[in-house]
Parts: structure tokens; sequence; C-alpha cells
């Protein structure tokens, strides 16, 4: 009967330390959060702007390219290889080719940079909020351990901290 006991004791004590430690964790999904945020909406709006502004200007650069390669093709066609030759050297095709194509890398690599840099600028400040939600959430609910939703496999336990971020956030 003690043995009983014992093992009973031992299995509630051990029942008991699962839960508390399930109690000190929870999870969310904080793209979740983000995406409901206005200033996110906002961040996201100002960069399709500034994407469409590069996208047109890309492709403006290569209707030129293409142009002046058409232009190009309807010069030299019909002429002999010598004829071509002369054209050739006395337009500077090859130069004016290069010269087009070294200007649409450096300005597809500075449009690139420019992106990242924007993003940067106007995602970190919502990342840092958002963060400061989860940790303030956390504590008020004695939480010890926060994990993203999307890298759990298994969630019998735990505490879904998203209303409660949202909460934080006013959201």
């Amino acid at each position: 009967m003690k043995q009983i006991r014992l093992i009973a004791v031992l299995a509630m004590m051990i029942f008991g330390s699962v839960l508390t430690y399930a109690q000190e964790i929870a999870y969310i999904d904080t793209q979740a959060v983000i995406e409901t945020m206005p200033a996110y909406k906002k961040a996201e709006g100002e960069l399709e702007v500034l994407g469409k502004k590069h996208q047109d200007a890309i492709a403006k650069l290569q209707a030129d390219y293409k142009t002046f390669m058409e232009t190009a093709q309807k010069d030299l066609a019909g002429k002999s290889q010598e004829e071509q030759q002369k054209l050739i050297a006395a337009n500077k095709y090859q130069e004016k080719e290069q010269q087009m194509q070294q200007k649409y890398e450096t300005y597809a690599k500075a449009a690139q940079e420019e992106m990242q840099a924007k993003e940067k600028a106007l995602m970190d400040p919502i990342e840092k909020r958002v963060s400061d939600a989860i940790s303030s959430a956390a504590a008020k609910k004695g939480v010890k351990y926060v994990l993203p939703a999307g890298v759990l496999v298994y969630k019998a336990g735990g505490y879904d901290l998203l209303n409660d971020v949202k909460k934080e956030l006013g959201l």
C-alpha cells in the first residue's frame, strides 16, 4: 500500500512539474501581429511605391537598349562584312552597348540597395515594437519562454500570446 502511495505521489509531482513547465511557455505568430499593424501597412505601401519607381526606370533602360539594338541591326542589315565593320567602328556600337549595359547594372544594383535600406529603416522600428510588446505581455502572464509558432511541431501545452500582444500594441 505504501508503494502505491509513493508511486501516486511521484506521479503527481512529475505531472505537476510538467504542467508548471508548460505554463512557463508561450508561443506567438509574430508575422500575424506585424501584418495587422497600421505601421506595417504604411511601410508596405511606401515600399511598393519605391519598387514601382525603380521598375519603371529599369523598364525605360531596357526599352532604350532594345531600341538601340534594333537601330543598329537596321543600320547593318544588307551591308557587306567590310561595310558592317566600318559602320560599327564609326558609330562605336560596341562601346555604346557596353555603356548601356553598365548603366543598367549600376542602376539595378543601386535600386536593390536602396530598397533593402528602406525596408530595414521601415521594418526595424515595427519589429522592435512587436518585440517589446511580446516581452511585456509575457511578463504580465508570467511566461518565461516565448517560441515562434512557426517552429512548433506539436503544441499541447503553452499559451498563445497573440491576443495579449495585440492588446499591448492597441490593435
